[in-house]
C-alpha cells in the first residue's frame, strides 16, 4: 500500500469512476461515480493468499504490507480467508506517474487500485460519503443485509 500516493492534501482531486460493482443496484442511475481523492493511498499489488506475515514483501525497502488478521471462529466463514478482490481502478495514473520520471514495475497500464473488497471487508482510496451519489452505501448496506441473512444466528 502507497499512502498519500496522489500528493500532499493540495493535490486532491474528483475523478468519474467506473464502478462495476454499483451495477447490481435497481433503480438508481447507471454512470460514473465521483471519487474524491485526498491524499490518498493505492494498493500497489494484491500479495498471493497466505498465512501469516508476508516476510518476503516485508523485506522489500520503503514497503508497508497490510497486516493479516486472525478472525475469532465463530462459525462463520473468515473474511480473512478470502482472496482480495479488486473492486475498482483509476486508469491512467500510471502513466502520468512514467511521465514524471518514476519507476513504475509494471509491464502494461493497469491503472491505480482504488477499491478492494476481502471477505467482509470493503475499502477504498477515495471518500464517497463526501458527495451526494449514495450508491456506494446503499450497495454496502446491501452487503451486510445479505451476510446477516446468511448467518444462522440472526433472526
Amino acid at each position: 500500500m502507497n499512502r498519500n500516493h496522489f500528493g500532499r492534501q493540495v493535490e486532491s482531486f474528483q475523478a468519474d469512476l467506473s464502478l462495476p460493482f454499483l451495477r447490481e443496484l435497481d433503480g438508481f442511475p447507471d454512470g460514473p461515480f465521483p471519487g474524491v481523492f485526498i491524499r490518498a493511498p493505492v494498493v500497489e499489488k494484491i500479495l498471493p493468499h497466505v498465512a501469516g506475515v508476508q516476510k518476503a514483501e516485508q523485506a522489500i525497502a520503503e514497503t508497508v504490507v497490510a497486516p493479516s488478521k486472525a478472525a475469532k471462529d465463530d462459525g462463520a466463514k473468515s473474511a480473512m480467508s478470502a482472496n482480495v478482490e479488486i473492486m475498482g481502478v483509476l486508469p491512467g495514473r500510471l502513466k502520468k506517474a512514467v511521465g514524471r520520471g518514476v519507476e513504475v514495475p509494471v509491464a502494461e497500464e493497469v491503472g491505480d487500485i482504488i477499491a478492494v473488497r476481502q471477505g467482509n471487508v470493503f475499502g477504498t482510496s477515495f471518500h464517497p460519503e463526501l458527495t451526494s451519489d449514495v450508491r456506494i452505501h446503499v450497495w454496502w448496506l446491501m452487503q451486510v443485509s445479505q451476510a446477516l441473512r446468511g448467518r444462522s444466528d440472526v433472526q
